[in-house]
């Protein structure tokens, strides 16, 4: 469990975020006196810290301290390469309550688009949730992983435990991404109407593969967003 205490610090500071704590580029406390406030090491704490760094939650200067960001105003949420927050801490820094519910969890057999995506199996995991942000739902989410890697994973409710929790806990986190961004024409109705979203109208996608720090593609996903609800912000070449 001791990997787990970063993320359990993470969660707290997050929680004295949305508190009110701290303000728009407030200047966070230290790392000595958050360990003593919410009783963890201050290396434990370090390393939560670092993570709302990487996450655009707190940003750094250099001799002054840590600071919380400014995200928290606008209306809509942002995703892609370019955006500073995952989708659920950018739900949680509006004050928002980010919430998600299984919509299914089954096993899928020797599925062509899955065997391809995946050649050394062919039994799969497809984990199909609904997100939202105080009961507003904002995003549809299919994630596809591998039976044979993640063999416990029907004994989990990730309605309420984060699917890369568990995949941590396996050792088998994702931590690169190979993403493709794109819009398409809704055609099943009745998938697309959780969130709200007509036959004929165009959806926002982000689909994306994850892979272990050593290079093991573990995580087949399709994200799908009402445009309304939500930003793009993509890097491009030119």
């Amino acid at each position: 469990m001791g990997k787990f205490l970063y993320l359990e610090a993470k969660r707290k500071i997050v929680e004295m975020i949305q508190g009110g704590v701290f303000g728009s580029n407030d200047k966070i406390l230290s790392e000595r006196e958050l360990a003593d406030i919410l009783g963890y090491s201050r290396m434990t704490v370090k390393k939560a810290i670092g993570s709302l760094v990487e996450d655009g939650v707190l940003y750094k200067k250099r001799g002054a301290g840590t600071f919380l960001s400014n995200e928290g105003h606008s209306n809509r949420f942002e995703v892609g390469d370019e955006s500073p927050l995952s989708l659920t801490q950018g739900i949680r820094i509006k004050g928002m309550e980010s919430s998600s519910f299984v919509e299914s969890f089954k096993l899928v057999y020797d599925d062509p688009e899955l065997m391809a995506v995946f050649p050394e199996y062919f039994e799969f995991f497809e984990l199909i949730r609904v997100r939202e942000a105080n009961e507003d739902k904002v995003s549809l989410q299919i994630a596809y992983f591998p039976f044979r890697l993640f063999k416990d994973a029907h004994r989990y409710d990730f309605g309420s435990f984060s699917l890369y929790d568990y995949m941590e806990y396996k050792n088998k986190r994702p931590v690169k991404f190979k993403k493709q961004f794109y819009a398409s024409r809704v055609e099943d109705e009745k998938q697309f109407s959780k969130i709200n979203m007509r036959p004929g109208e165009y959806v926002l996608c982000i689909e994306y593969y994850g892979y272990t720090d050593q290079n093991e593609l573990v995580e087949y996903t399709k994200s799908f967003f009402n445009p309304e609800k939500i930003t793009f912000n993509v890097e491009t070449d030119y």
